[in-house]
C-alpha cells in the first residue's frame, strides 16, 4: 500500500463546495483546540454526531441556527466562530469586491455612458 506525503493536498469532490470544506476543516480545529470529541460537540449544541461528521468533512453547509449552536457548545460567539474562520480563509475563496450592476436599459435611454454614481434611477 502507498502512502501518500503529509503536504499532499486533499483532493475535493465535485459535490462539496470549498468554502463548506474550508469551514469543516476550521471547526474540526476549533472542535480539537477546545478538546471534544465529536460526539461531545454534538451532545452539547443538541445534534447527532453524524451530522457533525457531514459539516467537518464539508458535505454539508451550516445554517444560522447551526452555527450558532456550534459556537455555544465551543465556548464563543457566533461572531466569533465567523471571524476566525473567515481570518483563515484561503484567499481564493475571499470576495475582494463586489461590482454594481449596470442597468443597460437605463443608461440607454438617459444617453449617459456610465453610472453617475446616484443611488437614484435617472428615469424618476
Amino acid at each position: 500500500m502507498e502512502s501518500t506525503p503529509a503536504t499532499a493536498k486533499k483532493k475535493v469532490a465535485a459535490d462539496r463546495h470549498p468554502l463548506a470544506v474550508a469551514f469543516g476543516e476550521y471547526l474540526k480545529s476549533v472542535r480539537k483546540e477546545s478538546d471534544k470529541s465529536q460526539a461531545e460537540l454534538a451532545f452539547d449544541a443538541a445534534m447527532d454526531r453524524t451530522y457533525v461528521s457531514l459539516l467537518e468533512r464539508g458535505l454539508s453547509a451550516p445554517s444560522l441556527l447551526v452555527l450558532d449552536s456550534l459556537a455555544k457548545a465551543l465556548g464563543m460567539t457566533m461572531t466569533d466562530l465567523m471571524a476566525g474562520f473567515e481570518a483563515q480563509l484561503p484567499k481564493s475563496l475571499r470576495r475582494t469586491s463586489v461590482k454594481r450592476r449596470v442597468n443597460e436599459a437605463s443608461l440607454a435611454k438617459t444617453g449617459a455612458d456610465r453610472p453617475q454614481g446616484t443611488r437614484r434611477s435617472p428615469l424618476r
